[in-house]
């Protein structure tokens, strides 16, 4: 058995003299609720102290999927900025797994109740970027996030993994553990 969970990690992107950081979060969204009517409160922030819980997977047999979940990326306080755009998501740290694994992730302005696993593979981008990537999310239904409001959140990031039969036995990623998605974005 493997139990997963995970870090997201926020890193920020400064182009002008001094400028306050945007106070922004990950929000984890239960996957089989209908989808939130009001994004800025729905499901728990996802923090060092209370990463995104993967669970258990079994993969003693075959290869063994788990998954998915969801999250949203939102701004709380602009901090006198207008603007958070050119927003790159990406799985920064897998070093935790040793074994033959897949890493998914769909970005998609469309909430899909009870997602499936092979639903996130077959998403845009499919297999997670392992790198910072180009743009690839934008706030809800296009656009950059201008302000703080349930139409000012990110697109729903569906993630998933395939855990191969190979996989260490053990507990991954977690509050100390190395396996983490990161966002990295501009403001201004």
């Amino acid at each position: 058995m493997i139990e997963i969970g995970f870090n997201l990690e926020l890193l920020w992107l400064l182009f002008i003299v001094v400028l306050t950081i945007p106070t922004v979060e990950f929000r984890s969204l239960g996957i089989t609720d209908t989808e939130p009517s009001d994004r800025t409160t729905a499901g728990t922030v996802v923090s060092q102290n209370n990463p995104l819980d993967f669970g258990t997977a079994n993969n003693t047999a075959e290869a063994a999927s788990v998954g998915p979940k969801c999250v949203i990326f939102r701004c709380s306080n602009l901090q006198g900025n207008t603007t958070i755009s050119n927003m790159r998501f990406w799985l920064n740290s897998n070093s935790d797994f040793v074994g033959n694994n897949s890493y998914y992730c769909d970005i998609t302005n469309t909430w899909t109740q009870n997602k499936t696993v092979g639903q996130v593979s077959g998403g845009v981008p499919g297999i997670c970027p392992t790198s910072i990537s180009s743009a690839n999310v934008t706030k809800i239904n296009g656009g950059d996030i201008t302000g703080i409001t349930h139409d000012q959140t990110s697109q729903y990031i569906y993630l998933a993994l395939s855990i191969g039969t190979d996989e260490v036995i053990g507990t991954k990623g977690g509050t100390g553990g190395a396996f983490g998605y990161s966002m990295k974005f501009d403001f201004s």
